[in-house]
């Protein structure tokens, strides 16, 4: 009578493992589903000639700007309180510069609008009282967000967009 080991049980489990995870991976598969397309995802680019699926713009965006006088700073030269709407594919709204905005937008993408800084390690240093909320979507990423220039990191995100901003 033949002894098996630890040496020889180890392999023959795990071969047999092996060619169980692959039965149950090959029933869970509908033909259909093998050689299906893949599905479309959000990171595939956006066809800048034309408007969303739905009608809508790819980017359609509503800036509030406005002035913080929490620290008694004067804001950059240019930057005026108001409201501006911008659109992209296609360009439009009342924004004074879309199409250097929406070319901003395009080489920037969504980080700029959906980065969170508040756990990062930023330089203290205040660089003005310009505060800018954003809302609506960038290429069907939702966006409800305050751009302004209260540390090192919150200053290089409002810089990203700059011409989105304060064009």
């Amino acid at each position: 009578m033949r002894k098996h080991t630890f040496a020889t049980a180890l392999p023959t489990r795990l071969a047999a493992l092996a060619a169980l995870g692959l039965l149950i991976t090959a029933c869970g598969n509908e033909p259909t589903e093998v050689n299906a397309p893949a599905p479309e995802t959000e990171n595939e680019a956006p066809n800048e000639d034309t408007a969303a699926e739905d009608g809508s713009a790819e980017v359609e965006l509503v800036i509030e700007r406005s002035v913080s006088d929490e620290d008694g700073l004067t804001a950059e030269e240019g930057f005026e309180p108001g409201e501006w709407t911008l659109t992209c594919a296609p360009v439009g709204g009342d924004h004074p510069d879309p199409e250097a905005a929406c070319a901003e937008i395009e080489e920037a993408g969504t980080e700029p609008f959906t980065m969170d800084t508040s756990d990062m390690m930023c330089t203290m240093q205040m660089g003005g009282p310009e505060v800018a909320h954003v809302t609506g979507h960038v290429n069907g990423t939702e966006i409800d967000t305050e751009f302004n220039k209260r540390n090192g990191c919150e200053i290089d995100r409002f810089e990203q967009v700059e011409t989105v901003l304060n064009p």
